[in-house]
């Protein structure tokens, strides 16, 4: 299954029994030299105003218009660690090169490689003012990785 990560801002998300408990935010990966980045959870925004982080390990099913998980959330605030970037956040608007043309990002694709293990394995790009829209898998993109340094990490 593939999913596009910039149509999920804002889809509810449900507990077992079908009560909603908040809507998704932001995605949460990792990012590793030589390798797609993995998915590590969402921010999900629950009342009044809270994020908080949902580990893709406790997320039973991502459907269109819902995300259903195991029904234990922690309800500590989320916090950013320096290995993790949020791709609303951080990844969409960056400009990386595809071969040797600058383009920007629009959307990331990301894709159930075993239960409960979700790599990012696409970029949609766009090229210019005419929006020329490609998708490329992750490796054919350079600069990339750029994002985990303007973050403002220590050292």
């Amino acid at each position: 299954m593939k999913i596009f990560v910039a149509r999920l801002p804002g889809t509810p998300v449900f507990d077992p029994a079908g009560d909603q408990i908040g809507r998704v935010r932001d995605v949460v990966v990792g990012l590793r030299i030589g390798r797609r980045p993995r998915v590590h959870g969402f921010v999900v925004e629950v009342q009044p105003r809270r994020r908080v982080f949902l580990p893709i390990t406790r997320v039973r099913r991502i459907e269109a218009g819902s995300v259903v998980f195991t029904g234990r959330l922690n309800m500590r605030r989320f916090e950013q660690r320096a290995s993790e970037t949020l791709v609303i956040g951080q990844m969409l608007d960056l400009t990386v090169r595809v071969g040797d043309e600058p383009m920007t990002v629009y959307d990331v694709g990301m894709e159930e490689m075993k239960p409960y293990n979700w790599e990012i394995t696409k970029v949609a790009v766009y090229k210019g003012r005419r929006r020329e829209p490609r998708t490329v898998g992750w490796g054919r993109c350079r600069g990339s990785t750029r994002c985990r340094r303007t973050r403002g990490r220590p050292g």
